[in-house]
């Protein structure tokens, strides 16, 4: 999907005069800009490019009558990213696009992103409005390269009513995983008898498993973010985290495996689990789902005694190929500098946790008024420990990715130990450690 909102015409200059005797002279008419297009790819739904990018382009226009900003819009994530890829490599990208954190990561660290902190310095943009561990995702060597507008926190979605009525009070700030299993026990149904589940405690979220993690050790799963050097895989409380999530599914029975859940997606939506494990970007999904009163609880607290999430998102990120690096910059800040009018707009459509300290505590985030007296704030709990699901952030994450997702892959349906398919996993990171070069 293509959408081109054409920029204002150009006024003509005035006809220059001049006066007797050369006394005076009217100065001459400052030259008209060179009309400019950035191209701008996105991987949004139909609702945020009605309501969010349309009239954000024709805002930025209308400031900047010399510029056409042309929008393509991408479908799934997995189409976006490999024309993302396919143009970069091909030497067309797109001026103006929207990685999330590991994918931004990669560009930049290949010099396909434009670091944009010559612009930050030169227009005083106040960087300490973002938060700082988000911000950090997007430096390197202490230079920002894109300006993030959303983060990926979690929450605990639950369904009020199946609350109710089973008699148990909802979920509150400083509960436990250990709160949580009961709750998910006592919440897991079979409403009819045959000897089947009906309404589970809670939907599948195991691919979620490193924030169970954070919140009983304190740390992420390589000694360093950027420049991993040690594998902590092999802490006997990751193992343990690990298969305390797999044995939601395996052993408690409280949480469905795949095969319980394949004729439907989404368990919470259709209201077959009372809870649900998964960031803001699900609000409008469940907000049309017919029948569907629910609220939010901050994550569950672990052994590391304290609240953690999850930062990640997405960021606006300049093109290194842009023949217009001024301009797209322009856009950029448009779209999420602090006070950007990108932000107040997905803000007017509750469709994110922002970045940005000044809108999370704005009312249309806290209190909006498509869920009035819900507890929002749950998403910003847990914000002095937070974490990114795509650790290592570094080349080598994506054979990481693939490694850790075939080994858990046995422990989900029970064929392995969480302590097996780890020491396999250990083996094989050790090895990507040691050839940490080839990812470079």
């Amino acid at each position: 999907m293509v959408v081109t909102a054409c920029a204002a015409p150009a006024q003509p200059a005035p006809a220059s005069e001049s006066e007797s005797g050369a006394a005076q002279q009217e100065a001459a008419a400052p030259a008209e800009a060179e009309p400019v297009t950035i191209k701008w790819f996105l991987r949004w739904d139909q609702n945020r490019i009605e309501n969010v990018a349309t009239p954000v382009i024709e805002a930025f226009q209308a400031e900047h009558p010399n510029v056409t900003i042309e929008l393509e819009n991408i479908g799934s994530s997995s189409e976006y990213y490999t024309k993302l890829q396919t143009t970069i490599a091909g030497g067309t990208p797109p001026d103006v696009f929207y990685p999330a954190t590991h994918i931004a990561y990669a560009l930049a660290s290949k010099g396909a992103i434009l670091p944009v902190q010559d612009f930050i310095d030169r227009d005083g943009i106040d960087t300490s409005q973002y938060e700082k561990a988000i911000l950090d995702l997007y430096t390197i060597d202490g230079k920002v390269y894109c300006l993030p507008i959303d983060s990926a926190a979690l929450v605990v979605f639950y369904n009020k009513k199946m609350f109710d009525e089973a008699g148990i009070p909802y979920p509150q700030e400083g509960w436990t995983w250990d709160d949580f299993l009961t709750v998910a026990q006592q919440l897991t149904k079979d409403t009819d008898g045959d000897g089947q589940i009906d309404q589970f405690g809670v939907d599948q979220f195991r691919n979620y498993w490193p924030m169970v993690v954070w919140s009983n050790t304190g740390h992420g799963l390589f000694d360093d973010i950027r420049h991993p050097t040690k594998f902590l895989g092999n802490d006997p409380e990751v193992i343990a985290s690990i298969q305390w999530v797999a044995d939601l599914m395996t052993k408690y029975n409280v949480m469905p495996t795949d095969e319980q859940r394949a004729d439907i997606s989404d368990l919470f939506a259709a209201q077959k689990a009372a809870m649900q494990v998964v960031g803001h970007w699900r609000v409008p999904r469940y907000l049309g789902s017919e029948g569907l009163e629910f609220d939010f609880a901050p994550l569950p607290i672990g052994k590391f005694g304290e609240p953690v999430n999850r930062a990640d998102g997405s960021c606006f990120a300049i093109s290194s190929e842009t023949k217009h690096p001024e301009e797209a910059w322009e856009f950029v800040k448009f779209l999420a500098a602090p006070g950007a009018e990108g932000v107040n707009m997905l803000l007017n459509l509750n469709l994110m946790t922002p970045a940005l300290k000044e809108f999370q505590q704005d009312e249309r985030f806290l209190n909006p008024a498509s869920l009035p007296g819900s507890n929002k704030a749950a998403f910003l709990a847990g914000k002095e420990h937070l974490f990114t699901m795509y650790d290592p952030i570094h080349p080598m994450y994506s054979a990481f990715d693939s490694a850790w997702k075939q080994e858990l892959g046995e422990v989900w349906i029970g064929a392995a130990t969480a302590e097996e398919a780890m020491a396999r996993l250990s083996a094989q990171v050790e090895d990507m450690l040691a050839n940490i070069q080839d990812y470079e």
